[in-house]
């Protein structure tokens, strides 16, 4: 992947820190600018969609799946030298 962006590097960051791994965007990121940072790290295979339950923050609502919530993968965890 090419070189992460600040705010990417946030979003992993903040991640890794969690015990659940959720991801939940800076309050500052928003709409497409959100959108195109995150739809970039699940292409890199960075971050992955699953279904929101616990803890996990929700990202968006799919009408079939319901709630949806980003999370940290192992690569991701690499990419920022976290141990998973």
């Amino acid at each position: 992947m090419s070189r992460l962006t600040d705010t990417q590097l946030i979003i992993l960051s903040a991640a890794s820190q969690r015990d659940d791994r959720g991801v939940e965007l800076p309050a500052n990121i928003k709409g497409e600018a959100a959108r195109k940072a995150v739809d970039k790290l699940i292409r890199a295979g960075l971050l992955e969609e699953v279904r929101a339950a616990g803890s996990l923050p929700v990202w968006r609502r799919d009408d079939e799946s319901g709630p949806m919530a980003l999370r940290i993968t192992k690569n991701g965890l690499d990419a920022i030298d976290v141990e998973g």
